[in-house]
């Protein structure tokens, strides 16, 4: 597929999300369901199908593994450079380090669709499997050592119990055990559910669009400059470079070059606001990287593409 084919639809569709939010079409209240029902019902859904679909081997599992995470989880090691810097609050690297290790996971699962259509969906699903409690516990944690919690930090009980019921993970689960026991389910229901799934692709770019915030940025300079030069550019040549030496194969390395080159997720600000970080500067640095991203993300889809 030609890359202008993967981007312009892409960009377009954010655009168009951007406007129509700005301009409160339809309403105020249509944006805040519509993203709740990408995620709640869209995302997992299509994730299910895909994985119940999949053929699923040990050897791909443990390849995701090392070229995901050992990249985010240098990454955000990279971000205590901060502290070189005597001005830099407990609070702002929290969010520094959320904009490292977290992913848009949205914009790469409409990508991996476009871009490897037999399979792409499923490396993603996997990758979903490791990184979201991943970058979840991890997030948490340091919002829970740096961050200005008062009372708010959730127990490590409430903490597990969150990504268990996370519906991507639940999603994921439930695919791979009927994969795995070989359930066979009537060919309607998976249709219909294949039908369903698809629709999220547009959507999530719609809401991507809607909740980019444009207003006053590069105020924390330094932590927008780490953490978007480990998110945009460290983590994908990490991951590139791993995928190389592991010999990943070409679905896999494109997968991984596009879900590590992804800006920050959008829900860090929900995380940094309800746990004592630094939620001003989390929203800039999302905002930065998702215009930055615009630049960054075609050229490892351009590299991507050569395999």
């Amino acid at each position: 597929m030609n890359l202008l084919d993967i981007l312009i639809p892409l960009y377009l569709l954010i655009t168009l999300g951007y406007i129509l939010k700005k301009y409160q079409f339809p309403n105020q209240d249509f944006w805040p369901g519509i993203e709740r029902m990408t995620y709640y019902v869209l995302f997992p859904t299509l994730i299910f199908v895909a994985l119940l679909k999949a053929e699923i081997n040990l050897e791909l599992i443990t390849k995701v593994f090392i070229v995901i995470s050992i990249p985010a989880f240098l990454s955000g090691l990279f971000q205590w450079l901060g502290f070189l810097s005597p001005n830099l609050s407990k609070a702002t690297f929290s969010s520094m380090f959320q904009g490292a290790v977290r992913n848009n996971t949205m914009v790469s699962l409409v990508i991996a669709a476009w871009l490897v259509p037999s399979n792409g969906l499923v490396i993603m699903a996997l990758i979903i499997l490791i990184m979201v409690p991943y970058n979840n516990l991890s997030s948490i944690y340091i919002l829970l050592r740096y961050g200005n919690t008062e009372g708010n930090a959730p127990t490590q009980k409430t903490l597990w119990l969150n990504i268990i019921k996370n519906p991507l993970i639940i999603a994921c689960i439930l695919g791979l055990s009927l994969n795995i026991l070989e359930v066979k389910l009537a060919k309607p229901l998976v249709n219909t559910a294949d039908f369903l799934g698809r629709s999220a692709l547009p959507f999530a770019l719609l809401a991507v669009g809607a909740g980019l915030k444009f207003g006053s940025l590069f105020e924390k300079k330094l932590a927008i400059t780490l953490s978007s030069f480990a998110k945009l550019i460290l983590t994908p040549l990490l991951s590139w470079g791993l995928c190389i030496l592991f010999d990943a194969g070409a679905d896999l390395t494109k997968v991984a070059l596009i879900f590590s080159a992804m800006p920050t997720a959008v829900s860090s600000y929900i995380l940094a606001k309800q746990m004592g970080g630094d939620a001003d500067t989390m929203a800039q640095i999302i905002t930065i990287q998702t215009l930055l991203a615009a630049l960054s993300i075609p050229v490892f889809l351009f590299i991507a593409q050569q395999y």
